[in-house]
């Protein structure tokens, strides 16, 4: 109630009270998360609020003294904001990493929304995928105490303390067990669970904060999300199940390898499964170098996913690069999927709306379009159709022209507004299956973005999602009726890939020659 009557106040009275209500606030929200048993967790909490509101105001400040008297069009425009958007970004980079746990995965799940946010928000932030917390050597003694009774030397044939990987919420080391076997051993950091709900509340504050100054940028929503994912997180035996499940949904793809489990030295705060020397799928040069087919990865990388989204509907929330690898077996390339602590289970219903709904899509069939993305709680399919494929859904207006003039550039600057706008609000009203399906698709698109985008990721996701949609349940007559439609289908598919190509191509040479000034930016949320 408050929130929504502080949205009724100017502009200048709004800034003016959440500045006085965020420092009073300090002291109100420290003392509200309060646990007077841990006076050292409970110091630690009011630090990292504190901390976060610093950066924030530092943020905000700068933005606002940034935009006085610029406006879009200007010629230092995309220069400016540019700056300024990577400045915002290395001190959220650096306030998730001193925070550390819940912090670096509100900063990972910004990552994942890379068709809304700065180049510069994204390209800074993915560093939060690798780049860590790590943790002195008696904790994992002392952790390994409370969950065993025993120290890792006591288990271990050998441990080497030396992480070889540093998460969000764990750190990962390589061990022998007593019977000669190599593993990586996933160990939580013994303090997350306990500083989880300061945190949350803290990042819940913040973000209501920004959406207040910034309403463009209201990521609250957000938060939900997270506290629900980060809860299954936390549960390392529920990662062990879950990986379980994976590997058993896709045990029919041969280039697809989940480690095994050692459930007898795992606890819910460590993880142990068998350790697997590969290379992780970002590290363009070393796949190269090593006689990696990129092209072939990446057929694999959707194939893989789309598998899950829109067969099993047991859907990996995060395959960001850090958790896929690559490697070869047996004279095979192989991806090695980790990280199972977060899953999203698709309903039935869902994952064939889902289904016909990019079959729709292909035909242009808007109809269809319209009822599908109802079944799946979307009111406007158009965007739905946008989110889900990153591409523009209605190209017939698309006309050739030597040079773009002002009045078309200003358009096409509200026009990518307004398009930033009802993106946020298809997000908000999307069920939660669906919001982790778009998570999951823009993570490994952006994997494949790095790699220089060696296939047709529309093509290969539209065949993955349309195979419940044709399917004909091995009936012989079935599948020749279906012929016709799968054929047109497939004249569809090339028919979008040529006029994409073509709207790309034609309005990077206007840019190139100098007849679109200040548009590229533009194009590429357009188009």
């Amino acid at each position: 109630m408050f929130f929504s009557r502080l949205r009724k106040l100017s502009p200048l009275r709004r800034k003016a009270t959440i500045v006085g209500l965020t420092v009073s606030s300090s002291t109100g929200v420290y003392l509200a998360v309060k646990d007077p048993t841990d006076l050292s967790s409970t110091i630690g909490a009011g630090i990292r609020f504190l901390r976060s509101i610093k950066i924030g105001m530092m943020i905000s400040l700068d933005y606002y003294i940034s935009m006085l008297g610029l406006t879009e069009g200007q010629g230092n425009y995309e220069y400016m904001m540019s700056a300024t958007h990577q400045r915002a970004a290395n001190r959220i980079l650096e306030g998730c990493l001193v925070n550390g746990g819940t912090y670096i995965k509100i900063g990972q799940g910004l990552v994942s929304l890379s068709h809304i946010l700065p180049k510069e928000f994204i390209k800074t932030l993915t560093q939060l995928q690798d780049k860590c917390l790590v943790r002195a050597d008696d904790e994992i003694k002392t952790l390994f105490v409370e969950d065993f009774g025993k120290t890792p030397d006591e288990i271990y044939k050998s441990f080497d303390t030396e992480p070889i990987a540093a998460a969000s919420l764990a750190q990962v080391y390589r061990a022998t067990t007593k019977d000669d076997q190599e593993v990586a051993v996933k160990v939580q950091y013994i303090d997350l669970q306990k500083r989880f709900v300061t945190d949350v509340a803290t990042i819940n504050f913040l973000l209501k904060v920004v959406g207040l100054m910034h309403p463009n940028f209201d990521f609250g929503w957000i938060v939900a999300d997270v506290v629900g994912s980060l809860r299954q997180e936390l549960d390392f035996l529920n990662e062990g199940k879950n990986s379980e499940q994976c590997a058993k949904d896709l045990k029919h793809l041969s280039f697809v390898h989940v480690p095994k489990v050692f459930w007898d030295l795992s606890s819910q705060r460590v993880l142990v499964t068998e350790y697997v020397d590969a290379i992780k799928i970002n590290n363009k040069e070393a796949l190269q170098k090593n006689g990696f087919s990129l092209t072939d990865i990446n057929n694999k990388l959707f194939k893989t996913f789309g598998e899950q989204i829109f067969q099993t509907g047991f859907v990996h929330a995060d395959p960001h690069p850090g958790n896929v690898l690559v490697r070869k077996h047996e004279k095979r390339t192989q991806l090695v999927l980790l990280d199972h602590g977060l899953y999203q289970r698709m309903s039935n219903e869902n994952r064939v709306a889902l289904s016909h709904f990019w079959k729709a899509i292909v035909l242009k069939d808007h109809k269809a379009m319209a009822k599908y993305s109802l079944d799946l709680g979307v009111k406007d399919y158009g965007m739905l159709a946008e989110v889900l494929t990153q591409r523009p859904l209605k190209s017939k207006n698309f006309r050739l022209i030597s040079k773009l003039s002002d009045e078309e550039l200003k358009y096409m600057a509200q026009f990518a507004q307004q398009r930033f706008d009802l993106i946020m609000d298809t997000l908000k009203s999307m069920p939660t299956s669906l919001l982790f399906v778009v998570r999951n698709l823009n993570t490994i698109r952006s994997i494949a973005h790095d790699h220089g985008d060696p296939i047709d990721r529309y093509t290969v996701l539209a065949r993955e999602a349309t195979k419940t949609a044709f399917s004909t349940e091995n009936n012989f007559i079935k599948r020749l009726t279906v012929i016709p439609s799968r054929v047109y289908f497939e004249i569809q598919l090339l028919n979008g890939r040529l006029m994409v190509w073509f709207m790309r191509t034609f309005l990077n040479i206007l840019y190139m020659l100098g007849r679109s000034p200040d548009a590229s930016s533009i194009i590429s949320k357009i188009v």
